[in-house]
């Protein structure tokens, strides 16, 4: 009596267990700074790493969107679709990029800060859970962001000690010696 029970239970835990969706990985994001500027950068599952990068005297915040797997030609001005949550697109001005670092060649773009479309595209980056790349009118690849707002923030407070001259002492490999700090 007991033999198919167990049974049953067993196959009701697997059939359970099998439908229940996958957990949606989540962004680690990590920060990089030196005398001239900060970088928050975390990767995705699919290879793809999201870099931004923020210097002394930039009105802008540059993003680097890369993955090993893409094929680009260096300097080609392209336009990326960026839209967070399935929300948008952005449609953004960006140029290639090759023989960048080991995650692969990548597309640039600028978000201006100072301005309000850039205030609301960080807005909306801070809020949401994932961001969605498109070129050419293709998906090229989904990033689950994590903690946006916690990666801005670290952002800000190294650049607040880039600015005073106070060394942010948070480095890792490719940016220089030192340790770098998991957000």
């Amino acid at each position: 009596m007991l033999k198919p029970f167990a049974a049953f239970a067993f196959l009701a835990a697997s059939t359970t267990a099998a439908a229940a969706p996958a957990p949606t990985p989540v962004a680690q994001w990590k920060l990089a700074g030196g005398d001239r500027g900060c970088a928050v950068h975390a990767s995705s599952p699919g290879g793809t790493v999201v870099s931004i990068v923020a210097g002394t005297g930039q009105n802008n915040l540059m993003f680097l969107v890369q993955n090993a797997a893409w094929s680009l030609r260096d300097g080609e001005k392209t336009t990326i679709a960026v839209a967070f949550d399935g929300s948008g697109p952005w449609q953004l001005p960006a140029m290639s990029r090759t023989n960048i670092d080991s995650d692969g060649p990548g597309l640039v773009f600028a978000v201006p800060i100072g301005e309000e479309s850039g205030k609301a595209f960080i807005n909306q980056f801070v809020a949401a859970k994932g961001m969605q790349f498109s070129r050419d009118g293709r998906s090229i690849s989904n990033v689950p962001l994590g903690s946006g707002q916690s990666a801005m923030t670290a952002l800000a407070q190294c650049l607040s000690k880039v600015w005073s001259g106070e060394s942010p002492n948070v480095t890792e490999a490719g940016f220089g010696g030192g340790r770098a700090v998991k957000i």
